[in-house]
């Protein structure tokens, strides 16, 4: 069966306008995906060539439009290596583009030869994308696209190889015809499911940011409630497998009010991340810290006993006391009541539930000026 090459370019046209559309909304709404931006200028060079293709078939004008289609793919290989961290080459982009419009120069006099150009800069950008894909986990969205990309280069690589063979004779313009749309449908198919791809790629990482958002502190990059409450139902189930106790270390900064009235809440907010990143500095690499409050953080201590645990915020409130913060070439002392609370599993409480108890004892040292800690068993 014989396709019409006009519907291709026409379906063509209207994939690559659809696919921007959507990228132009990602790229509106989610600022911080930049590589959206690249393919959505990928797309827009893919539907600006459609005009140049049509009027300038085998000619100068049309070779703009084969180069554009080259830059197009480049383009959404950089965009992928963006995506993953990289830096935008525009170099690469421009040497695409220029090798392909010079082989078409020097080259283009046959309408063969400016077909197995036009497929050869496809291939290469595609199969550098592709080798991109490799280097990545390939669940999900990668997988998607590393497989589109798969079927745009045998597609591209069969229109290379019977362009090939009819500029030796070994092959009719007349057989080729007959088979040649098919290529053109793999490009179609390809193009459209490398872009599925990549948008499976975007919602994936941006469900990860907010998978890894929503259980954090803005300010200081902690755990906030929520996530505590996850980690404390976590180590509470393996606290009562292995019979161990545990602690929770409720922590509130003194005098955090009149910090933000003298110095302006720049220097509370620099404050709350300085005495997260004093206290960071005390803990052992499994206890689990979390913002919890305004002024208020809290502690949790895995396998864990009382005494360990005061012996703990004393170094805790020593380090905080002892290390003033330094706002705008003046110390700021800073001091924290800290309110201890012990939990076994042979208690009748939860251990989410001696996160209350450590909240109260917490207030009991605040209140008591002499006493900088309170415990409980």
């Amino acid at each position: 069966m014989q396709l019409d090459f006009i519907t291709l370019y026409v379906i063509i046209l209207l994939n690559s306008a659809s696919f921007a559309a959507v990228w132009a909304l990602i790229s509106y709404s989610y600022r911080s995906l930049t590589a959206a931006r690249y393919w959505l200028a990928a797309l827009l060079m893919t539907c600006a060539s459609g005009p140049l293709l049509f009027l300038g078939e085998g000619g100068p004008v049309g070779f703009a439009g084969l180069t554009m289609v080259a830059g197009s793919f480049a383009t959404m290989w950089q965009g992928l290596r963006v995506f993953h961290g990289h830096r935008f080459n525009g170099i690469a982009v421009g040497l695409v583009m220029a090798c392909t419009m010079v082989s078409l120069g020097l080259f283009g006099t046959r309408q063969e030869a400016v077909n197995v150009i036009a497929a050869l800069s496809q291939i290469i950008p595609v199969s550098l994308a592709l080798g991109t894909l490799l280097t990545v986990p390939r669940a999900g969205g990668a997988a998607v696209a590393a497989a589109a990309a798969l079927v745009v280069i045998l597609g591209q690589s069969g229109e290379a190889v019977a362009n090939l063979l009819r500029l030796f004779g070994l092959l009719s313009s007349e057989s080729y015809y007959g088979f040649a749309s098919w290529f053109l449908v793999c490009a179609i198919i390809g193009g459209s499911v490398w872009n599925l791809g990549f948008l499976l790629m975007a919602a994936d990482r941006l469900r990860s940011s907010l998978l890894d958002l929503a259980p954090s502190d803005d300010l200081t990059g902690l755990l906030n409630r929520r996530g505590l409450r996850e980690r404390i139902l976590l180590c509470e189930r393996t606290a009562r497998r292995k019979k161990t106790s545990a602690v929770l270390m409720m922590i509130d900064m003194d005098k955090f009010k009149s910090i933000n009235d003298r110095y302006g809440h720049a220097a509370g907010d620099a404050a709350l991340v300085h005495l997260a990143n004093v206290t960071r500095s005390v803990l052992r690499e499994n206890d689990v810290f979390a913002r919890v409050g305004g002024d208020e953080f809290c502690v949790l201590l895995p396998e864990t006993n009382k005494v360990e645990a005061g012996k703990m915020a004393k170094r805790l409130s020593g380090a905080i006391k002892w290390a003033p913060l330094q706002w705008k070439d003046r110390p700021i002392e800073l001091s924290a009541s800290i309110g201890v609370a012990e939990w076994s599993p042979e208690g009748s409480l939860s251990l989410l539930e001696s996160l209350e108890r450590a909240d109260e004892l917490m207030f009991w040292s605040k209140r008591d000026s002499r006493s900088e800690l309170a415990l409980t068993g």
